[in-house]
């Protein structure tokens, strides 16, 4: 068994006590690491165990490190007396020449993945008796490091880790970390080799309150998981999946520290991962997720489409945003994945798989939200790596209103052919009188009665329908125009419930009508897209129009009918993401131009007069 991390190396191993001492030590990292691996020998080895306390106050940060003499043992192979003891003045040199080791391999940190500098002001031998501590006892003896880190400035974020075991570890290392604001827990964590954790700082919380006041800190924790979005801890894998009737889709939120075990990136700063790394990364990634989560839709296997990856700094509460480009501090960062798998139809059945598992991530728990209704909680592990979930519903097709023809156009009925034989007759007759001889005009005369005649015998058959000449269609009252356009908004809406781009658009044909087909559905669109949440698109959750009337600058021509109509209206959307819901409602004030058509009315212009965001709220999905 090699030392390891070691700032000195021991004097000699020549003792019998010595020898005695390995023997015992190496049997009780065996019986201890078989304890914990099920009774498995494959791969028995001591474990490193130490707890730290961890107390941000205004101007420091102080940390008391608890560490078992028996770490100390194991560190530098000390040597006992003749009766298997360990001199305390040994164990005190030994202990201060620990400091550089714990120093080193201790880290704190800020948002930015900047250690801070800290020193140890003090370490406590009280524990330790005069005549040292047998070889039997060495675990219920600590010898503890009292650390200050002086602050510059209040920060936000505090990233702690350690790397006790050095670069290339020989022995895991375990560290217990309680965190503790102004003197009040905050929360509790076990950090192994190489892992962080980050608590977020609320210097406006009223600590001096919370300390002693129960119920206020509870309500503070409540504040402090709302305020998160649900998502509080910075060292956990959060995964979120979403059964919509247009897709299923699997958001996971992984600590960069975690994914780098599961997947190594490459970077060329330990530190630092660069955009262009981040950028680099994505297609590992996506593919190392692709082969572990893998989805059945309907009986069918289902290959995702990556949607989004970003690398979010501690900052980041509001995952649905977009990160900014910028370098993140592996130490703290997170990589936020939305795989989509799309679906043709409401799915029947689902099948869902995740098969990675490690000491990182011994379980796995989705939370699924089935449509907008349904929360499940599932637990996956290495001998349960599946859920499954069947349809009980049927899809809820838009339902759109029936829109009614216009009355038809003014009309007058003609007597075709009585207007004709009565034109040919008086010609005839003119034309008789012109005639030379009588026997001429007697025969014009007769030919011309006979047409007058029949032109008069005809004039209730034979007639012909046209637009009439000096009417135009009749102008429908504000009522009507009300009812009608609201049928029309109603539908325009609805169409948009649809996410196949080619059904939006056949459903708009039924409302509006030539070039503004293209142009009010890349409008509406851009209505709902939430740029700052990827691109987004809302859910219509509910229309209302609030005043509307029929304007009186546009007439009716003969050949369609037409009114014009100014509305004012909102629409509330909401967007889900990441277990939280946001919701917003719009205020808009347009101008329509609706025609009438032989197959119906239709909105054939638009003008957009007002635009306004008047509500925005963000809750957690219960």
């Amino acid at each position: 068994m090699r030392t390891f991390g070691r700032e000195q190396e021991p004097a000699g191993h020549s003792r019998r006590a010595l020898s005695l001492v390995q023997s015992l030590r190496h049997a009780a990292s065996l019986a201890l690491f078989f304890l914990l691996c099920g009774g498995s020998p494959s791969a028995a080895h001591p474990i490193s165990l130490t707890s730290v306390f961890v107390n941000v106050e205004d101007e420091r940060v102080t940390a008391e490190l608890n560490m078992l003499v028996e770490d100390l043992i194991l560190y530098y192979w000390m040597e006992s007396d003749d009766e298997f003891r360990f001199p305390a003045d040994d164990l005190k040199e030994q202990a201060r020449e620990h400091q550089k080791f714990l120093l080193r391999y201790l880290h704190l940190r800020d948002r930015d993945g900047n250690r801070l500098s800290g020193e140890i002001v003090d370490i406590d031998f009280s524990e330790l008796d005069d005549e040292g501590v047998h070889i039997d006892d060495l675990m219920a003896y600590s010898i503890r490091y009292h650390f200050e880190f002086p602050l510059e400035e209040r920060p936000e974020f505090l990233t702690v880790s350690q790397n006790f075991g050095g670069d290339e570890p020989a022995v895991p290392a375990e560290m217990g970390v309680r965190f503790f604001h102004h003197g009040v827990h905050m929360e509790s964590v076990m950090l192994s080799h190489g892992t962080a954790h980050t608590v977020r700082l609320d210097w406006d919380a009223g600590w001096e309150r919370a300390r002693d006041d129960l119920d206020q800190a509870r309500e503070r924790l409540k504040q402090r998981r709302e305020d998160a979005l649900g998502i509080t801890s910075y060292s956990a894998v959060y995964s979120y999946v979403y059964i919509t009737d247009t897709e299923i889709r699997h958001e996971i939120l992984i600590p960069l520290l975690t994914l780098e075990t599961w997947l190594p990136l490459e970077r060329a700063d330990p530190d630092v991962m660069t955009v262009e790394e981040q950028q680099a990364a994505g297609e590992a990634v996506s593919s190392f997720l692709a082969e572990h989560n893998r989805v059945e839709i309907d009986g069918s296997p289902v290959s995702p489409e990556l949607d989004r990856l970003d690398f979010f700094g501690p900052e980041f509460r509001d995952f649905a945003r977009e990160s900014p480009e910028r370098d993140v501090s592996v130490h703290n960062a997170r990589v936020g994945v939305i795989l989509s798998f799309p679906t043709e139809e409401t799915a029947e059945s689902l099948k869902f798989e995740w098969n990675y598992f490690d000491e990182r991530l011994p379980v796995f728990k989705p939370t699924v939200y089935v449509f907008e209704d349904e929360t499940r909680e599932n637990t996956l592990h290495p001998r349960r790596t599946a859920f499954e979930w069947e349809n009980d519903r049927d899809r809820e097709f838009p339902q759109f209103a029936g829109i009614e023809k216009p009355a038809p156009p003014p009309k007058i009925q003609l007597p075709l052919f009585s207007l004709t034989g009565g034109g040919a007759a008086v010609i005839l007759a003119l034309a008789g009188l012109r005639a030379g001889p009588v026997r001429r005009r007697l025969a014009c005369a007769i030919v011309a009665g006979g047409l007058a005649i029949g032109a008069l015998a005809t004039l209730p058959y034979a007639r012909a329908e046209i637009p009439h000449p000096f009417q135009s269609h009749p102008e429908i009252d504000n009522e009507q125009a009300s009812l009608l356009f609201e049928k029309l908004h109603r539908n325009i809406y609805r169409a948009f419930q649809y996410r196949d781009e080619e059904r939006i658009y056949d459903a708009l044909n039924q409302s509006v009508a030539g070039p503004l087909l293209e142009d009010l559905y890349l409008q509406i669109r851009r209505n709902l897209t939430v740029e700052e949440q990827g691109g987004a698109v809302s859910r219509i959750d509910e229309i209302e129009i609030l005043d509307g009337a029929r304007q009186l600058h546009v007439k009716s021509s003969p050949a369609y009918p037409s009114f014009a109509y100014q509305c004012t209206w909102t629409v509330t959307g909401t967007i889900e993401h990441w277990g939280h819901i946001h919701t917003r409602t719009n205020s808009y004030e347009a101008l329509f131009i609706i025609k009438g058509f032989p197959e119906g009315w239709k909105i054939t212009d638009f003008e957009p007069l007002q635009e306004e965001r008047i509500d925005r709220r963000i809750r957690l999905r219960q």
